[in-house]
């Protein structure tokens, strides 16, 4: 074996592993410091040592050059931001190179070792409704049950990230099991799925919960409808479990509008190429001050102004065209029920996307480097077969 094809197999094996390893933090370590380390020391390094089998292998790709522009524009918005800061600056152009690295990773592993990919996805699986059921029972062993919110253990705590990204194994867990082609198998996803399921409901995020229909929705196709309406009547019931925080939340459901409002009004003067992707992201509305825009649609429009935002829509479409096509022609739904639930995320709450290793990178990054990847190379090989699950 000669030393270039030996260097690119001892890589390529290695990273693997590393990006395993990083995966399985997500609900093995305790704090989303130490995650991000485990980033930048194992994932990163690799990726950079694979440049150029990375740049051969996406220089053709309409998908992924379409996020680059993406990601270099918003990261060119630095330099005419309001608030401008050059350590700031800095550490905002080393999270986007961390997201573009961990999107063409993402999608060239799926491509190149699609059977270890597809038995990672499905450890994830295993391993997120582990982590799951841990973290609803050490939560409730201290908190009201089920009144209380509960925060899942580990790297991700908040409510609505962690519910979105637990939605997302959620919706995996539901491709395994419509895989599965004996009992036991069958049985052990739908244990899964309703522990999963569970965490979702119990963090009460209506925007966790909204992803999750729009991607069940595509999974299951109308049946998905009956269970969005009981799964909405028990997140209301859960919030009427605990009066004082009912009316707190029926009212807070309205607080968007008005935010959203305001964040259009503060656009005056900067729309054709927003306000710089340092401006301050806290917006005041109801005579409250909210610290982010909780949508990130308008979040790139308050950045990246109209270019921004038509920079992202017309890499979500790209994503949404070529997903739908895997969909009808082949009959591959995973992709496009990911990639909705993401979308749909974005739309309900969130700001930047550009950012460190966070949740994100699972409901939204995660499905767009498969469909990026994917997508082009849909016919060699049967490859299809082993990364969705369906083996000869």
């Amino acid at each position: 074996m000669e030393i270039g094809r030996f260097r690119r197999f001892l890589l390529d094996r290695g990273m693997v592993y590393l990006y395993a390893i990083f995966m399985a933090g997500y609900f093995l370590l305790p704090m989303a410091s130490g995650h991000r380390k485990a980033y930048y020391l194992l994932v990163l390094p690799a990726t950079l040592a694979l440049w150029r089998e990375l740049i051969r292998f996406y220089r053709t790709n309409t998908l992924f050059l379409l996020f680059l522009a993406y990601a270099s524009y918003m990261l060119l918005s630095l330099s005419w931001s309001e608030n401008f800061l050059r350590l700031t600056a800095i550490a905002a152009v080393w999270d986007g190179l961390a997201v573009i690295s961990f999107v063409a990773i993402t999608g060239y592993l799926w491509v190149q070792y699609p059977l270890q990919l597809d038995l990672l996805a499905r450890r994830s699986v295993w391993l997120a409704a582990a982590a799951a059921f841990a973290s609803i029972i050490a939560w409730y062993v201290d908190n009201p049950f089920p009144s209380s919110r509960m925060e899942p253990l580990g790297v991700m705590h908040h409510q609505n990230k962690s519910g979105v990204a637990y939605g997302a194994f959620l919706v995996l867990c539901t491709h395994y099991f419509s895989c599965a082609r004996d009992r036991d198998s069958r049985l052990l996803y739908l244990l899964l799925a309703i522990v999963l399921a569970s965490l979702v409901l119990l963090t009460q995020s209506r925007t966790a919960l909204a992803g999750v229909c729009a991607g069940l929705l595509v999974m299951l196709g109308w049946r998905a409808l009956g269970l969005a309406l009981l799964a909405i009547l028990a997140s209301w019931a859960l919030v009427a479990t605990n009066p004082d925080d009912w009316w707190h939340r029926v009212e807070a459901l309205s607080f968007r509008p008005g935010i959203w409002q305001q964040l259009l009004s503060d656009m005056h003067g900067h729309w054709l190429i927003g306000r710089g992707y340092l401006v301050d992201p806290h917006v005041e509305a109801y005579g409250r001050i909210f610290n982010h825009a909780h949508n990130s649609y308008l979040a790139t429009l308050r950045d990246g102004g109209l270019a921004g935002l038509a920079l992202l829509l017309g890499m979500l479409t790209v994503a949404l065209l070529w997903s739908s096509r895997l969909f009808v022609e082949r009959g591959e739904r995973l992709y496009l029920a990911l990639l909705l639930l993401g979308m749909t995320a974005i739309f309900m709450d969130f700001d930047r996307l550009l950012v460190h290793p966070k949740e994100m990178w699972l409901y939204l990054w995660l499905p767009f480097a498969l469909i990026a990847a994917i997508y082009p190379h849909r016919d060699e090989q049967g490859m299809l077969r082993y990364v969705t699950g369906r083996r000869n």
